[in-house]
């Protein structure tokens, strides 16, 4: 596994963990706060994935 993919998992599991706190959040305010917090954080692994993919296709295209 790569930077990048170690990174998307970590932006996961950082959303997950933001979820799971949400969760428990009765103040809507601080509620809808964490969700979108896990969406950017989200949206970061999606793009580490990306650069991750990016870079394995480059690699390979090197290679030849």
């Amino acid at each position: 596994m790569d930077h990048d993919d170690e990174n998307a998992k970590l932006y996961r599991e950082r959303a997950q963990k933001l979820r799971a706190i949400a969760g428990a959040m009765h103040d809507n305010r601080s509620h809808k706060i964490l969700l979108e917090l896990a969406d950017e954080y989200e949206h970061i692994a999606n793009t580490c994935e990306a650069m991750a993919s990016t870079d394995r296709k480059l690699a390979a295209r090197n290679s030849k």
